[in-house]
């Protein structure tokens, strides 16, 4: 183990949560809302040139704090996407290892942009602080998801993983 985890060092994997502090953001315990100021300039052709006008519009962002249950209906769920895809889920879910010539490899969610990438926040005034991307906005997991499916073939799943490229 080298100290790091889904891309993020021991030392930052301390923050569970990122609590902002801001006028913009308002948070009730079931949900949060945001305000983002989103400025362009507008122009105008005048006889006297090019008239720059900056504009603001203000968006409101809100979503829930703990995402709902959420089912996905996979068509075609014994080919080769599908059966890997349902099969990498499970074996995160449950914490699977196996053996392979390299060693023992471990089920991990690495190259999920949600899952396994962090978020530079800025500078403490001792070290920078990066924080995991699912801890700053309330993401479903994956290993959250209700999975059903149907398939022309007639294999189950295991069967169908084994058979996937």
């Amino acid at each position: 183990m080298n100290g790091y985890t889904n891309g993020v060092s021991a030392d930052q994997q301390k923050y569970k949560r990122v609590i902002v502090d801001s006028p913009y953001v308002r948070c009730d315990g079931k949900e949060i809302e945001t305000k983002f100021p989103f400025r362009k300039n507008h122009f105008t052709h005048t006889a006297d040139g090019l008239k720059v006008t900056p504009k603001e519009h203000e968006y409101v962002f809100k979503t829930q704090l703990k995402p709902k249950k959420t089912g996905v209906l996979l068509v075609g769920i014994g080919g080769n996407n599908g059966s890997t895809s349902v099969g990498a889920i499970y074996a995160n879910k449950k914490h699977m290892t196996w053996r392979t010539k390299e060693g023992v490899q471990t089920a991990n969610y690495f190259g999920s942009v949600t899952q396994s990438s962090t978020v530079h926040l800025g500078w403490d005034g001792q070290q920078q602080i990066h924080v995991p991307f699912k801890e700053i906005i309330p993401i479903l997991s994956p290993n959250d998801l209700i999975i059903d499916g149907w398939d022309i073939n007639s294999q189950n799943l295991y069967q169908a993983m084994i058979r996937a490229k």
